[in-house]
């Protein structure tokens, strides 16, 4: 790697996420390779969470990434990348998804894990819940399961996700308190909780 290279991986590194995209439609081919440092492992564990398939999820994250380089030129400065990144990555998320309905491979293996699974003592009813804890998730909508990713997997504050669904805040309070009440009455009916 050349001085130059390093001096402009290095300032790379330096800039704001705003001013890479910026650095990315004019040319600077560390730019994309510094978002994708800074948000690939929060995009595998969004993508996860929503898809519930590790596969599926890495093919998700990339496709965002992907999109992110052809379409840096309709990135709008005032918005945060972060929401607009989301954005493209719900919306691969939402492509996976059709994409499998589509070709016949959503398969009913949740299902099959809860009814395959051993009954565990007391002791391992924190293992038993992280466990089934997927496969509840896996039982909301898609939308209740977004939400959710979004708040707690990725930390974004209620406005965040206001800007990035293209919701209300009060919508965004709403879905949440209802996306929690049906994940805990599912994690009973599993016998997860109390």
């Amino acid at each position: 790697m050349s001085r130059e290279e390093q001096v402009s991986r290095k300032d790379s590194e330096q800039l704001a996420d705003e001013e890479l995209i910026v650095n990315l439609v004019g040319g600077d081919k560390y730019a994309l390779d510094e978002l994708m440092r800074r948000y690939r492992r929060k995009a595998l564990s969004f993508a996860y969470r929503y898809l519930n398939d590790y596969d599926d999820a890495e093919d998700a994250a990339q496709d965002s990434f992907v999109k992110v380089y052809y379409f840096a030129s309709r990135f709008d400065n005032r918005t945060s990348f972060s929401s607009w990144y989301y954005t493209i990555l719900i919306n691969c998320c939402r492509d996976k998804l059709r994409q499998k309905k589509r070709f016949g491979l959503f398969s009913k293996r949740y299902e099959q894990t809860i009814m395959n699974s051993p009954q565990n003592g007391p002791d391992n009813s924190i293992d038993e819940r992280t466990r089934l804890l997927p496969n509840a998730l896996a039982r909301l909508s898609a939308g209740k399961r977004e939400i959710l990713a979004l708040r707690l997997s990725q930390q974004l504050s209620y406005e965040e996700i206001s800007k990035t669904l293209g919701i209300s805040v009060g919508t965004v309070m709403s879905r949440l308190f209802r996306a929690k009440k049906e994940l805990e009455k599912i994690l009973k009916d599993m016998g997860a909780i109390d």
